[in-house]
């Protein structure tokens, strides 16, 4: 409510968010208890409280850690692409489609690129009503050699809220290397939305057997 509210989401405004309903949970708690006889006799107030505290402490570490993605947003569809063309403010994605019992991904994890092919991601961002945020594509790729992720780029664009089916946008790079990459969708302070991750291996010819095209 406090992010719609002042139209903005950090991790101060989750915070106090937070502290605001730990204390109308409690208060309501402790109405409920001292006019309720028969709560009184089913469960002590001590325990009641400390499941409350244990559950607000869980919330806030799964946040810090990334674990859970920064409320209210949260990324409704992301996929790697062949190309993505924008007609009357709707996107036109080509994509590789997967196995239809891969039901977690639309897209094919084996990224099949020709000489000279751009590599998309397309997300779509679900936000309230009035929310601005900037949000980041991190391309990663990981390096065989040295065994970690290198980050090669952030390049971020603006999710305004409202839209029913997410605020879209894509990015792309040209001349990739072969291998594994990721594409996280961070926000400006860097929490975690969501992550598109596929295998670039280079074909003489374009996968056209697997192609298809989606409007978002």
């Amino acid at each position: 409510m406090v992010p719609t509210l002042i139209k903005e989401m950090n991790t101060f405004i989750f915070i106090i968010s937070g502290l605001l309903s730990l204390a109308c949970t409690l208060a309501l708690i402790l109405f409920i208890y001292t006019s309720s006889p028969s709560t009184r006799a089913e469960i002590s107030l001590k325990k009641l409280i400390s499941s409350i505290l244990s559950i607000y402490l869980a919330i806030n570490f799964l946040y810090y850690f990334n674990l859970i993605p920064p409320v209210p947003l949260a990324m409704e569809n992301g996929l790697v692409a062949h190309d993505v063309r924008k007609k009357n403010n709707e996107y036109i994605v080509t994509y590789e489609r997967d196995e239809w019992y891969i039901f977690w991904r639309r897209h094919n994890i084996n990224f099949h690129r020709h000489a000279g092919e751009r590599v998309y991601v397309f997300t779509s961002v679900f936000a309230p009503t009035a929310i601005k945020k900037s949000v980041f594509h991190r391309w990663q790729w990981y390096n065989p050699e040295t065994g970690r992720w290198e980050i090669t780029e952030d390049i971020g664009f603006e999710v305004t809220g409202g839209r029913d089916h997410g605020y879209r946008g894509y990015t792309y790079k040209n001349n990739l290397r072969e291998g594994k990459w990721e594409v996280h969708i961070i926000t400006q302070e860097e929490l975690l939305l969501g992550v598109v991750d596929f295998v670039i291996k280079t074909t003489s010819e374009p996968n056209i057997e697997g192609m298809v095209k989606e409007t978002f």
